[in-house]
């Protein structure tokens, strides 16, 4: 790919972008979510909306989960997918190539517990009503299964590591859409291309 800005293996070009559109929209909570495609074992697309935990340094995007729905099974059989990010407010889009690796409390019971912390009450009940995508009896309110107060085994964090970036910014005229690309060697290119 040809570069407009190479970058230090440790840098990533794009994170500026994400860091400022995430700032730009803080107050309002639909920024906080995209969308998230794995493929399953037959080969089907699958695209599910998660909540955005944080960036960490080493451009990780960071999400939680179950270890019992489907895309807990999708990314062991292929840890590839991909994120589509909207924001309205700012009129951006992102759409990421990731990897996901998964990680339970038997591999980092320091840092589920961390992320079981800072979830609400509300969020954490969410993870003991009973196995997601499993028969619901009737239509009263889902009770908690077990004590919110202690990490369930099947909580998750799932590391959505950054290959590519397709950012695309439909303010102004021309619009403008730059691809960022992650080298073997772990610096990055970045070119502009006609959106």
């Amino acid at each position: 790919m040809d570069s407009i800005t190479d970058q230090a293996p440790d840098i990533a070009p794009w994170r500026p972008y994400l860091l400022a559109s995430l700032q730009g929209t803080k107050d309002i909570p639909e920024s906080r979510y995209f969308q998230l495609a794995s493929v399953d074992i037959t080969g089907a697309p699958q695209c599910r909306t998660l909540v955005f935990r944080e960036l960490h340094q080493d451009n990780e995007i960071i999400v939680i989960s179950d270890t019992r729905t489907e895309k807990f099974t999708e990314f062991a059989s292929n840890p590839r997918g991909q994120i589509c990010w909207y924001f309205a407010h700012t009129r951006e889009q992102y759409r990421f190539d990731v990897t996901a690796q998964v990680t339970t409390f038997v591999d980092n019971e320091l840092w589920l517990t961390e992320h079981w912390s800072r979830l609400s009450d509300a969020g954490k009940k969410q993870f003991l009503w009973g196995s997601p995508g499993t028969k619901r009896h009737d239509l009263n309110p889902l009770e908690s299964l077990e004590p919110d107060n202690v990490v369930p085994s099947h909580f998750c964090v799932i590391s959505l590591s950054v290959s590519k970036v397709d950012y695309l910014n439909l303010r102004g005229n021309p619009q403008n859409r730059i691809v960022f690309e992650k080298q073997s060697d772990g610096s990055w290119c970045s070119l502009e291309i006609i959106p």
